[in-house]
């Protein structure tokens, strides 16, 4: 969580331009990231599997897995950020490997900027187009 002045300045600073103010503005904002060394909390987190960290020992294939399960657990985040009646804007427009050098150790790999606040007027707008089901869904 980004709380200090100084902090929010640097990581204003490695936004796109479209996000930089809304982040400047937000009177919270969290770094979600990956945990590349997940496989380290096999034991407290599967005491009744001590095979599975060996399944993991490749780092590029353990980056591959902490990115898919944690963005997976970023929308469930946001839905809790929204479920309490707060407003979420996620971002990946940014520079985060920028993000993940200047706020994280290199065990960690961030993934998205999530502005946190109470919406404001006219926060939310009507639903976009959506592709129908037939675009999008094959049936094998």
């Amino acid at each position: 969580l980004v709380r200090s002045a100084e902090a929010r300045e640097r990581l204003v600073n490695l936004m796109s331009d479209g996000n930089k103010a809304k982040t400047a503005a937000a009177p919270l904002v969290a770094i979600l990231a990956a945990d590349n060394e997940f496989h380290e909390e096999f034991d407290t987190l599967l005491p009744h599997y001590p095979a599975v960290k060996g399944f993991f020992t490749e780092r590029p294939a353990r980056e591959a897995f902490a990115a898919r399960n944690a963005m997976l657990q970023a929308a469930y985040f946001i839905v809790g950020i929204r479920a309490a009646g707060l407003a979420a804007g996620p971002m990946t427009g940014a520079d985060l490997e920028g993000i993940s050098k200047e706020f994280l150790d290199g065990d960690h790999s961030a993934l998205m900027v999530v502005n946190i606040g109470k919406p404001g007027e006219g926060a939310w707008h009507d639903r976009s187009p959506r592709l129908s089901y037939d675009e999008v869904i094959t049936t094998v």
